[in-house]
């Protein structure tokens, strides 16, 4: 390969780095993963094949810049991205939602960590009116956990059971394992009860794993 040919590689090369990383912090604002298309569709075509490695930059320029890390999220037969903060933090990141909407989301990770398994529909929005969160009748502020919140991969809303008695229920979704540690969400917990983290001894040993 002449200098030429190699300098034109590289200006590609880079310029496919560039283009991602501006690409992937804008698309962080609304949360919602980004498509492995649409990420290909940012690198040169020369490039495409050789993807990983243009991921490689582009993961490193987004934590020296931003903070970010790029994680990959393998969902059925598609593969997603999803941006989150290099570093844990104690609550859903503020860019997420409004004031309100981020206690709901809280609230409601709480209540499914804290219950130890999925929580069934019915039994979440009880929760969240009686914690003065969302009352039971908010039919739109229902959407924001059963579209929304699922759609950013905070939550994940799926069918449990068969026939009469399926129900659909509420679980913690990739995003929320990646940005949310659990070990915070026990401390807050342990803080309004006025005990020790270890009193809750199956969610304790889930925040050790």
């Amino acid at each position: 390969m002449s200098r030429q040919s190699q300098t034109e590689s590289t200006r590609l090369f880079d310029n496919s780095v560039r283009q991602c990383v501006r690409y992937v912090f804008c698309r962080e604002a609304d949360k919602i993963p980004i498509k492995r298309s649409e990420i290909l569709e940012q690198i040169a075509p020369e490039y495409r094949k050789k993807s990983k490695n243009v991921l490689v930059e582009v993961e490193k320029e987004l934590k020296r810049v931003y903070g970010y890390k790029l994680v990959e999220i393998k969902d059925k037969d598609k593969i997603l991205y999803i941006v989150v903060l290099d570093e844990a933090c104690d609550s859903p990141p503020s860019r997420t939602t409004d004031l309100l909407q981020k206690r709901i989301l809280s609230g409601a990770l709480t209540h499914i960590f804290m219950s130890g398994r999925p929580v069934k529909e019915d039994d979440m929005w009880s929760f969240l009116d009686k914690s003065g969160l969302l009352a039971e009748d908010n039919i739109s502020g229902r959407k924001l956990l059963t579209q929304q919140f699922t759609k950013q991969l905070y939550l994940s809303y799926s069918k449990m059971g068969e026939g009469e008695l399926a129900r659909y229920a509420f679980d913690w979704g990739p995003r929320a394992n990646h940005e949310l540690p659990k070990k915070f969400i026990l401390q807050k917990v342990a803080v309004a009860f006025g005990t020790d983290p270890a009193c809750w001894s199956e969610q304790y040993k889930r925040t050790l794993e």
